[in-house]
């Protein structure tokens, strides 16, 4: 691929770049707010969903879980549901941490359906996509076997290649890994029945960022739990 004999050819510039961003960066506290409860409508059938991931997942970039993907999923899908709702989220986290720190939860509850936000952590570090794949597929194989899981929706790779965080052309370089790695993990959810893709489409431009310049600010995050809770009333009607 072309970004990998770009990335070879400016390697030197690309270090430099990367030191230069962590000595510079803003570091986001995680969003407050609790992180497993009941939304009781008992008028509704009963669903139970668990959030998986990264920064994202954890609501970085928003101070309270009510303004982050968790708090604005539940706004929606509470409406339809008696909900059971966890989440199990860590800055820095890569699909290979997940299945650990699901074990050290040792959560009791099934889950009728697991979101994940992984991948960023994942093409910034050196593993190949291959490996990241085969992660992503051992992790969906645990959560269907311990929580009964009906059905996994993955989200897809944000547009790293828009972040206003990244100096260029270390912008372009992760950008094009990350578009890589979301067309593999596409591929594969394409062939599976139980498991969904859902893209991560939306206006990444700075004023709709957090102020960091790499994590989603709370439109960002409100714009994600739409189309999420649209895609799990499909699949719980």
């Amino acid at each position: 691929m072309l970004y990998k004999l770009v990335a070879l050819l400016a390697f030197p510039l690309l270090i430099a770049q990367g030191k230069h961003l962590r000595k510079r960066a803003l570091i986001l506290p995680e969003a407050d707010g609790e992180r497993c409860g009941i939304a009781q409508n008992l008028s509704k059938p009963k669903l139970s969903i668990l959030i998986l991931g990264d920064s994202a997942a954890a609501g970085v970039g928003v101070c309270h879980q009510e303004q982050a993907l968790l708090g604005q999923l539940i706004k929606h899908l509470k409406q339809h549901f008696d909900l059971h709702w966890a989440l199990i989220a860590k800055t820095g986290a890569q699909t290979k941490d997940m299945i650990s720190m699901l074990n050290d939860e040792k959560l009791e509850h099934s889950f009728d359906i697991i979101i994940t936000s992984l991948g960023v952590n994942d093409v910034t570090s050196l593993q190949t996509s291959k490996d990241w794949l085969a992660a992503q597929q051992k992790l969906h194989k645990h959560c269907f076997e311990t929580f009964n899981t009906k059905h996994i929706i993955v989200s897809g790779m944000p547009p790293m290649h828009k972040f206003p965080l990244l100096p260029q052309p270390l912008r372009w370089v992760i950008g094009s890994r990350a578009k890589a790695f979301d067309k593999l993990q596409f591929s594969h959810i394409a062939t599976c029945a139980n498991k969904s893709y859902e893209p991560l489409t939306f206006n990444l431009d700075k004023s709709a960022m957090a102020k960091d310049g790499f994590h989603p600010g709370e439109d960002i995050y409100k714009e994600w739990a739409k189309v999420l809770s649209k895609r799990i009333i499909d699949i719980e009607p």
